[in-house]
């Protein structure tokens, strides 16, 4: 009996001691819901590399894009991804990153050119044709260490919101392949939240950073007017035109924008900026929400039984905000009928036509075509849809300085643009927020026009972004919109990671589940 007791005491002596000892703590790594920092992170303790990270995303392009639901989404992989992906992996131990982009696979948009790939802009005009430069966007991105993996499909031109290209065809909605994706973007977005890449670039001229990110329940920022360059990219209006960023946290979408925000000598809008940007990292949102005041704008919450079910979802997500140090000023107006007014303010058609022109000459020798007219003579694009229409309309602009309606339209953004700053003095406001959209993504082959439409950010070039917010009454993805004063973006986007970390509201799409080996613990 007494050995019996001896030995027992023994073992509950060395079970006491193994419980008690530090136990070696297990990270684990999430493709599908993988940062920027999650990324590095596992690359630093020697569970990835960024070429093994490549060839994830390459095997979920195949397995999704190509096969499987068919999403269309890209158009085009770098066929020497993992040769670059190798070499930044031999980079960062030897010499150490270059920034936090180093080794980040990223889909670009193909209105924007890169020339070592094709940029078709989705025109079989063009396709198989590349650039003589690079865009500057891009060239800032090698420079970062960043990897150009994929192009991505587009509405034809960038000219409607629909999703589809003669090159690409029909992109796919990963959460409902019924449902249209959102465009003219929706390469990029599909890309990002199906994880074909870590991050995208899309551009804007009326809702195509904003309107696909909604539909992907990701994160989209379409920065101030002027904060980054536009040369090198497909244009449709030298007003309008953006460049953002799509990803699936607001940190990472910031950290993408601040790679490739700055002046560019090859694109004056971009003076703009010079005096009213801060070298302060836009990745770095401190204390999110705490301090900030933010006005509900209800002029853009459309009214009717059908808008009821999402704006009431939203209103409910925006309750979170005063709950985490922030103030919410609620029923704000302009005054003005802003839902009414958005058919009449864009400029894409009156300025089509010089604004790609002027494109063309940057586009070097090899461009198919050397001026727009051009492209409408050969009759090489999409017939009977909105790309058609623009190209009528833009070839009977005519002088733009002489053009009343054209020149009533700038007046009107205007109008619009300081109207929203004044309501944000009056109120001492840091931004505006309200639904991206009151309704969930129309059914596949229609454009977002109409009740699907919120032109507003483009129109006056005032910063906004995009945070997912749930879903809405059909399981669709649904977002709030975020807009800020002129090249305030380190305060959107503070405000904006304070409400996202309040709600972790982002889905996963069911149409691209987990593939082997994309889940593993270090």
């Amino acid at each position: 009996m007494r050995h019996r007791l001896a030995l027992a005491a023994i073992l509950a002596a060395l079970l006491a001691l193994l419980t008690s000892r530090p136990q070696a703590q297990t990270r684990s790594f999430d493709l599908l819901t993988a940062t920027v920092a999650d990324i590095h992170a596992a690359v630093d303790a020697g569970a990835l590399t960024y070429e093994r990270l490549v060839r994830l995303y390459l095997d979920r392009i195949a397995s999704y894009d190509t096969q499987g639901p068919r999403l269309r989404a890209v158009l085009a992989v770098n066929p020497r991804a993992e040769e670059i992906a190798r070499t930044l992996d031999q980079e960062r131990q030897t010499r150490g990153r270059r920034s936090p982009l180093h080794g980040i696979p990223i889909a670009v948009k193909d209105n924007v050119d890169v020339s070592d790939l094709a940029t078709t802009g989705g025109n079989a005009m063009f396709a198989g044709t590349r650039p003589a430069l690079d865009a500057t966007i891009i060239a800032r991105l090698r420079e970062a260490g960043a990897i150009i993996l994929a192009k991505t499909n587009l509405d034809e031109l960038a000219l409607s919101t629909r999703g589809f290209s003669t090159v690409g065809g029909q992109t796919l909605n990963p959460y409902d392949l019924t449902r249209n994706p959102g465009g003219s973007s929706s390469g990029t977005a599909v890309a990002v939240t199906a994880s074909f890449a870590t991050l995208g670039i899309a551009t804007e001229t009326g809702v195509s950073i904003r309107s696909p990110a909604t539909n992907s329940s990701i994160v989209g920022i379409a920065p101030s007017r002027g904060l980054v360059s536009r040369a090198g990219v497909i244009p449709v209006s030298f007003t309008q035109d953006r460049v953002g960023a799509h990803a699936k946290t607001v940190i990472d979408a910031a950290l993408l924008l601040e790679a490739i925000r700055g002046f560019d000598a090859a694109d004056l809008s971009t003076a703009a900026g010079l005096g009213r940007t801060s070298s302060q990292s836009l990745a770095q949102p401190g204390t999110g929400l705490e301090g900030k005041r933010v006005g509900v704008l209800r002029d853009l919450f459309r009214q009717g039984a059908e808008f009821g079910p999402i704006n009431q979802r939203i209103d409910l997500q925006l309750r979170t905000i005063p709950g985490h140090g922030a103030v919410l000023v609620d029923s704000l107006s302009t005054r003005l009928d802003l839902v009414a007014m958005m058919p009449t303010l864009r400029v894409n058609s009156y300025e089509l036509r010089p604004a790609f022109d002027a494109y063309l000459l940057r586009r070097g020798p090899a461009s198919p075509v050397k001026t727009f007219a051009d492209l409408v003579a050969s009759g090489r694009y999409l017939r009977g849809e909105a790309l058609e229409a623009r190209f009528e309309e833009t070839m009977k602009a005519g002088d733009l300085n002489r053009n009343r309606e054209y020149l009533e339209r700038l007046r009107t953004q205007h109008t619009i643009r300081e109207a929203l700053i004044g309501l944000m003095d009056q109120h001492q406001l840091d931004a505006l927020v309200y639904p991206m959209k009151s309704v969930g993504a129309s059914p596949i082959g229609t454009a977002d026009a109409g009740v699907a439409d919120n032109n507003i950010s483009a129109v006056t070039g005032l910063p906004a972004i995009v945070v997912p917010a749930g879903t809405g009454p059909q399981g669709l993805p649904i977002a709030v919109e975020f807009l800020g004063r002129p090249f305030a973006e380190a305060t959107l986007v503070a405000i904006a990671h304070g409400f996202e970390q309040a709600t972790h509201a982002r889905i996963q799409p069911p149409a691209t589940p987990y593939r082997p080996g994309e889940r593993f613990a270090y």
